[in-house]
Order: structure tokens, then sequence, then C-alpha cells
């Protein structure tokens, strides 16, 4: 136990001063799941090991403490996108259940951002902010399109700036490419990359296939990003990539594969119900369809769609079309 203390006092340290605004009373207790006093007594040994914590003025009633000992720096230069691609792959752990490799990842995030020094860090965070709200997951295996080289940077520095892009893309159904300008809001990964924007052609948001899109370059535009988009909540609205009105659908599984199911993400908000039959209800509501129907493949006869009824025939369909064709 008093190993354990030891190191969370450590990782403390590193929180602290690996932050440019500072950790509150609440901060460690919902990070280290401890009670208040704890979290005070963590504070405390904190500042007797490595010196003073330095108030942070935010604006906020709640007290900001920030570590001001230049014990845990270092002169090496973290970049905001490197560390957006450690939360991006802290994340991905997380939802293939690897939580213990995820938390090393964002151990060692935190480890990187206390070796900046404090204007470097102030310098960065806004971006790296930005990035982490910009860019979301949607994590299904599969292959890796190409795409162009550099593509993926300029796309940041755009959603970063909110400056107008423009690219050529090549539509998927025809081939056909053209010319196209675009308010970039975030990146989705899934088993491919999608751009998410809005162009003059109406409000609604509009994906792009990153590996169809090619010569892009900075317009020199700037735009206006409305406040009120959620990454996570429009990625939410698909089961996969594809956009669609969301549907309420619940699935049903067999008893034989319900220890697999309970340990399972089909959506962030299913609700999974034990029915007395030990089989094993999934509820949750999403667009994507085909998206569904091509996993679901995956769980053979121990899935049953329960409804919507235009889903379980959309199934039916694709089941005979792929019966037909490789008979």
């Amino acid at each position: 136990m008093a190993y354990e203390r030891a190191a969370d006092i450590v990782r403390l340290a590193l929180r602290l001063q690996g932050t440019w605004r500072g950790l509150t009373l609440d901060d460690i207790q919902r990070d280290f799941e401890v009670a208040r006093r704890t979290a005070e007594r963590l504070r405390n040994a904190v500042e007797d090991v490595f010196g003073p914590l330095d108030p942070v003025v935010t604006g906020e009633r709640r007290h900001h403490w920030r570590l001001r000992a230049a014990t845990l720096r270092s002169l090496v230069t973290v970049s905001a996108e490197e560390l957006a691609e450690l939360n991006a792959a802290a994340v991905a752990l997380d939802r293939t259940g690897l939580a213990e490799r995820a938390s090393m990842v964002r151990l060692l995030a935190d480890k990187l951002r206390a070796l900046l020094e404090q204007d470097a860090l102030t310098r960065i965070e806004p971006d790296l902010q930005a990035l982490m709200v910009a860019e979301g997951l949607a994590m299904r295996p599969g292959p890796r399109p190409r795409m162009d080289p550099g593509l993926l940077a300029l796309l940041r520095d755009a959603i970063k700036s909110s400056s107008v892009i423009a690219f050529d893309y090549r539509a998927q159904a025809t081939g056909e490419v053209t010319r196209r300008q675009v308010q970039p809001y975030g990146i989705i990964y899934g088993n491919r990359a999608f751009l998410v924007g809005h162009t003059d052609r109406g409000p609604n948001l509009h994906l792009w296939r990153l590996a169809n899109i090619s010569a892009a370059d900075l317009s020199g535009e700037r735009f206006a990003r409305n406040p009120a988009f959620n990454l996570p909540d429009f990625a939410k609205r698909s089961f996969g990539t594809f956009q669609e009105d969301p549907v309420s659908v619940q699935l049903r599984f067999a008893a034989q594969v319900a220890e697999d199911v309970n340990h399972f993400i089909f959506h962030p908000d299913q609700t999974v119900t034990a029915n007395p039959d030990s089989s094993v209800s999934v509820q949750f509501t999403a667009g994507g369809l085909d998206e569904i129907c091509w996993h679901l493949v995956t769980w053979g006869t121990h899935v049953t769609i329960d409804h919507p009824t235009h889903l379980r025939r959309r199934m039916a369909t694709l089941c005979t079309t792929l019966a037909t064709h490789h008979t």
C-alpha cells in the first residue's frame, strides 16, 4: 500500500506540473478515485516532496494549483499533434477492453506534458484541446486505405485555425473528380477515415473519405465554427461512420454467446438486458443500417433482430444475396 501511495504522489506531481490551468481537489478525487481527505493528503504530500504549489487564477471559485518546481522538467519538445495521437491511442485501447494499457498510454502523455516548460505548455494546450475535440473514433477492424502524404497535418491545421480548405474529391460511386471547398469540423476514424464539414450547399454536415481527397490546400478564408457542434454526438448517430436518421434497434443474442455479449460494446449508449431464457437483449439508437448488418453477420445464427422490421428485412436480403453468390 505504501508503494502504491508513493506512486500516486509521483503521478499527481506529474499531473500538477503537466497542466497549465492547474488541478482542483475535485480533479484529484476523480482521477485517483479517492475521498476528499485523501485528495488533500496527496496534494500536501506533493508539496512536501517536490516544492511549493502555485495557485492558478482561472476565474472559478474552486482553487486550482500547479507545481512550480523544475525537478520534473526537461528540454524535450512535444507537439500538440503528438499528444493528440497518444490520446487517440488510449481511447482505441479502452474500446478494445485493454484499460490497463490505455492507462499506461495516458500516464506517458502526462509525463511528456510535465517535461514541458510553462510557456510551451500554455502555447500548445489550446491546440491539443481543439484536436481532441475535433477527432473522434468509430473503431472497426478493416483495411487501411492510402491517403495523400501531409493531408492529415493539413486538415488538423485547418481545424485548429477554422480555415476553409479546398481539395479535389473523387466520388466513390462514379469516380468523377470535382473541386470542393469545405469548412472542416473534425475527423472520424472507422474502417476508413472521414472528414466532417460544411459546404455552401446547405446547413447539413457532410462526410468525405480522406482516401478520396487529393490536391488539398488552405483556401485563405476563415469561417465561424458552430459552437454547438459536438463530434462525439455526431458520430454516435451512426453505428459506424455512415450517417442516416437514427432508429431504435433491439438485438437478441442466444444464451451460448451471452458472456461474450456482456463484454462487447456495440454502441456507446447501449443498454443490455438479461432475459429469462438466458438470452441477452441489446438496445441502442443509431443509423448506419448496412454497417449494422455487416457486423451482425459475424454473430451468425446466435443473433436475432427483434426490431426494427426493415432492419431485419435488410439483413435477410443481405444473407440471401451472399448465399446465392457463393452457391
